[in-house]
């Protein structure tokens, strides 16, 4: 077996204070305004879009609705695009097309190494339109200042690694989750969310986030 170490980390960027003030203070006003209309998050399996609850791989909770910033939201998304493919190496025609979701992190939240694609024979493609497929990750990170969780880094493996086989430290690198920063990387890197602490428990305190894939037609 290759040794994980020879094998390159995913190419990424994380982008410091990516939204405007006002942007990122509307963004957790509505999260926080919206506290109901989060619900557990799914996985969905290696070949297709079906999708089921799954504490021992994933907790988090998740909404898809951005409220009245979605707009200006996308637009500075799609702004950054062509400065994130530069620096993760992403050839091709620019993508158009956005998938946002929005997740909220809480005590014991995780999401163990996965991909954000499916892969292997008799994969289907997975985008935010029939006949697209992600090719970029990002997820933006926000929340209340002063921080009330610790962990919950993104944890990026070396090409080929084996998590589940217990990886050496040299075949990963974990990237924080800072307060209104942006980390893009390709969608078929492995990666996981590194379990959260928030001892008081209250929504207002939670890790949240913003997923972000860039999508194009194949």
């Amino acid at each position: 077996m290759a040794d994980e170490s020879i094998w390159p980390l995913p190419p990424y960027v994380q982008l410091v204070d990516f939204l405007p003030a006002e942007l990122h203070g509307a963004l957790i006003d509505w999260v926080l305004a919206n506290e109901e209309k989060f619900r557990a998050a799914t996985v969905a399996n290696r070949l297709d879009k079906n999708s089921r609850i799954d504490p021992d791989i994933r907790i988090a909770q998740t909404m898809r609705d951005l409220g009245p910033a979605r707009a200006a939201i996308e637009a500075k998304l799609l702004e950054a695009l062509p400065a994130l493919m530069a620096a993760t190496g992403i050839k091709g025609p620019e993508p158009r097309s956005l998938e946002l979701e929005l997740a909220a992190h809480g005590d014991g939240a995780h999401y163990e190494a996965h991909l954000d694609i499916p892969v292997g024979q008799g994969r289907r493609s997975i985008g935010a339109r029939r006949g697209e497929d992600r090719v970029l990750s990002a997820v933006y990170y926000f929340y209340n200042e002063p921080k009330g969780f610790s962990g919950g880094a993104l944890r990026l493996y070396r090409f080929n690694a084996r998590p589940a086989e217990g990886p050496a430290a040299d075949s990963y690198v974990d990237v924080q989750p800072l307060n209104n920063s942006l980390v893009a990387f390709p969608s078929w890197a492995t990666h996981e969310v590194r379990r959260v602490s928030c001892p008081s428990g209250a929504f207002r305190d939670y890790r949240f986030a913003l997923n972000c894939w860039y999508c194009r037609t194949l």
